[in-house]
């Protein structure tokens, strides 16, 4: 009777075999992850039935996104507790899921918010972005010198989320006109650009003018201030590297236009 031997596979055969490329087998031997069971002479790799079982051990954790070294120290040591990892690496993965929801959710507000907007100048479109991307930061710097119901009208929260998209894209499609016509040389006080400044600003009063008016006058002379201060938006969560003639100008634009309003503010009272 003859005795039975394991099969043993080159390792293109193997690769085949259990769908994995040569290029990683060849990496998990450098890592030391899965050695194949012997070469010959000329330095060839060959695998064997029992070289299955690891492969399929790495494949299995590495599906449940343990990292390499996880990996190893688990093949390396069979006794350690690996319900106790599961549960981490369970902890880990939610973890990283709500930071991809989040990721996704933000992305697709900015999609909506660009949608029919024509193509953007990407400093423009990388302020949006980062914009978005801070703005809970925006949000808790702000709460600490505006009244609550103003950041909240400011943020629009209570609103249809569509309605909020409308006003956001409408917003952003003025900001577009003004930052062309800066772009085409015209000056804040030319009549195109005062009348597309006029379209934002009336944008944001309908916003916040009804939460304005209810303010107290101590709120409405804080508010005051801060609108003349260039600096009270917290620096550290916008680009410091795109689109400043853009800001720059409309800055500008937005300062012509107060100056002209009586009092010398846009949002006051």
């Amino acid at each position: 009777m003859n005795e039975q031997r394991d099969n043993v596979y080159s390792i293109g055969q193997f690769a085949k075999l259990t769908g994995v490329t040569g290029r990683t087998l060849r990496y998990y031997d450098k890592q030391n992850l899965l050695k194949p069971s012997w070469r010959n002479e000329h330095g060839r790799r060959f695998y064997k039935d029992e070289d299955l079982l690891q492969l399929q051990k790495i494949l299995t954790l590495k599906f449940l996104d343990f990292s390499l070294e996880d990996i190893a120290g688990h093949l390396a040591d069979p006794g350690i507790n690996l319900q106790q990892s599961l549960d981490q690496q369970y902890d880990l993965l939610r973890m990283k899921q709500k930071q991809i929801d989040a990721v996704i959710s933000k992305l697709d507000r900015i999609r909506h918010i660009v949608e029919g907007t024509g193509t953007l100048d990407n400093g423009l479109l990388l302020t949006l972005i980062h914009s978005v991307q801070h703005e809970e930061e925006q949000r808790q710097y702000l709460s600490r010198l505006m009244p609550s119901t103003l950041i909240d009208a400011i943020y629009m929260d209570g609103k249809p989320n569509q309605e909020r998209l409308d006003t956001e894209r409408k917003m952003l499609v003025q900001m577009v006109k003004l930052t062309e016509l800066g772009k085409a040389g015209k000056q804040p006080q030319d009549a195109e650009v005062v009348q597309t400044g006029l379209q934002l600003v009336e944008m944001m009063r309908e916003l916040i003018g009804p939460i304005i008016s209810e303010m107290s006058e101590e709120e409405v002379e804080r508010l005051e201030i801060l609108e003349s201060d260039e600096t009270f938006l917290d620096p550290s969560i916008f680009p410091q590297h795109v689109a400043k003639e853009d800001e720059q100008f409309i800055s500008e634009v937005m300062a012509y236009l107060a100056d002209k309003e009586e009092g010398g503010n846009l949002f006051g009272r």
